[in-house]
C-alpha cells in the first residue's frame, strides 16, 4: 500500500525556525545582562590624594567594569571635597575614606545622602610613633613619656638642643596638629623637638640615623610604603602614648610590632571605608553590593604603595599591579561579583 507524506509547509518551518533562534538570542542575551547588569551605566569615582588610595581606587574601577560599568578616570579630590562632592552627587563613589578620622571633614547632612559602607581594611588607617629596636631595648623605652627622662633625651638628640627629636609632619597635615596637641596636653615641650620639616625627608633622616645605628623617634602612618622600609617588629616597634587615649578608638589591639598588646596609639585607628551617594546606590543595587563585598589586605595596599615610591609610577601604571592582585586572589573576586550580579536580579 503506497503511504502519502504530508508535506511541511515552508513559510510555518522558517517560521519556528526563526522563533527558536531568536529565543536563542534573547537567552544568550538574558545570561549577558545577568553577568552585567551595570551595562550602559556611567560611573564618576573619586579618589584621594595620597598614594596608598591608587590601589585602593583601582580595584574598584576593575571590578566596576566587569560588571559593566563605564567607570570614569577616578577625580583626586582632598577629603572635604570628596565628601562634599559625594553629597551633591558630583562623585558617585569614594573608596578612602578613613573613619573616624575624617568625621569632622564631613558636610552638613551628609548621612542623609550618603551612605559609609563596613570597612574594606578594618583599623588599617592606622599612626603612631616609633622607635628603633635596639634603643628602645637599652633604654626600655614604652611610651612618648619616656621621652623625659634625661639619658633618652641626650640619646634622641640630633639636633643638640637638649631634647630628644620627634621626626613628625609639615605644617598644614592633620598630624601637625596632633602631635602638637599631643606634646601640649602633656607638656612635653621641654623634652621633645617636633621636627616638622617635608615628611619624606624627616622619613629619610629617620631611616639614615636606623640604618646608620643611631636611635630615632619619628611618626608614620599606614597603609604605605614607610611601613616597608622601616618594618614593625623587625626594625622599630611601635610605642605607646599613654595618657593620650580618650576614648577606645584610640587603644588599639592585635598591632604587628608594637609594645604592648593593647596599644595606646595616640591617634584613633582608622576604618578604610567606601562612602557613596545615595541615589547611585539605589539606582545600582549590583554596586552597592560590590561596596558591601570588598575586603583588601594592608600588607597589599602598602607594598603597592612602595612600589609606585620605589619605580616612580604614575596612577595608570598602578592598574596593572591591581589587575594582577584581582587574577591571583580569583575565586574570592569572583565571589564578590556573584553577590553583586545577585543583588541585581
Amino acid at each position: 500500500m503506497q503511504t502519502t507524506t504530508t508535506p511541511r509547509h515552508p513559510l510555518k518551518q522558517t517560521t519556528l525556525a526563526l522563533s527558536a533562534a531568536c529565543l536563542l538570542g534573547l537567552g544568550s542575551q538574558a545570561a549577558a545582562d545577568e553577568q552585567r547588569p551595570g551595562e550602559g551605566v556611567t560611573v564618576q569615582p573619586a579618589v584621594a590624594s595620597w598614594t596608598s588610595a591608587v590601589p585602593v581606587s583601582w580595584t574598584f574601577v576593575e571590578l566596576l567594569e566587569e560588571l559593566g560599568y563605564d567607570v570614569q578616570t577616578p577625580i583626586s579630590l582632598s577629603n572635604p571635597v570628596a565628601y562634599l562632592a559625594i553629597s551633591e552627587g558630583d562623585a558617585d563613589y569614594w573608596p578612602n575614606a578613613w573613619f573616624p578620622l575624617h568625621e569632622p571633614q564631613l558636610p552638613d547632612g551628609f548621612h542623609d545622602v550618603a551612605t559609609l559602607f563596613d570597612p574594606l581594611c578594618n583599623a588599617c588607617g592606622i599612626q603612631g610613633y616609633l622607635v628603633d629596636i635596639p634603643s628602645l631595648e637599652e633604654y626600655e623605652i614604652t611610651g612618648i613619656d619616656d621621652f623625659t627622662r634625661d639619658e633618652v633625651k641626650a640619646a634622641f638628640d640630633a639636633t643638640g638642643d637638649g631634647k630628644a627629636d620627634l621626626f613628625g609632619c609639615p605644617p598644614g597635615w592633620g598630624c601637625h596638629e596632633g602631635i602638637n596637641a599631643m606634646l601640649d596636653k602633656f607638656e612635653l615641650h621641654d623634652h621633645i623637638n617636633h621636627v616638622d620639616a617635608g615628611y619624606a625627608a624627616n622619613f629619610a633622616e629617620a631611616l639614615s640615623r636606623i640604618q646608620a645605628g643611631e636611635p630615632a623617634l619619628y611618626y608614620t602612618w599606614g597603609p604605605s610604603a614607610w611601613l616597608l622600609s622601616l618594618v614593625p617588629g623587625e626594625d622599630v616597634m611601635w610605642i605607646n602614648a599613654p595618657g593620650i587615649v580618650e576614648d577606645e578608638a584610640e587603644r588599639a589591639e592585635g598591632v604587628e610590632g608594637a609594645v604592648s598588646d593593647p596599644i595606646e596609639m595616640g591617634f584613633a585607628a582608622a576604618d578604610i571605608q567606601v562612602a557613596a551617594n545615595n541615589d547611585f546606590l539605589e539606582a545600582n543595587p549590583a554596586a552597592a553590593e560590590l561596596f558591601r563585598q570588598v575586603r583588601l589586605p594592608l600588607d597589599w595596599i602598602s607594598m603597592v604603595d612602595g612600589e609606585m615610591d620605589e619605580q616612580d609610577l604614575s596612577d595608570a601604571e598602578v592598574r596593572p599591579l591591581v589587575a594582577d592582585w584581582i587574577a591571583d586572589n580569583r575565586d574570592t573576586v569572583d565571589e564578590w561579583l556573584d553577590a553583586a550580579r545577585a543583588a541585581a536580579e
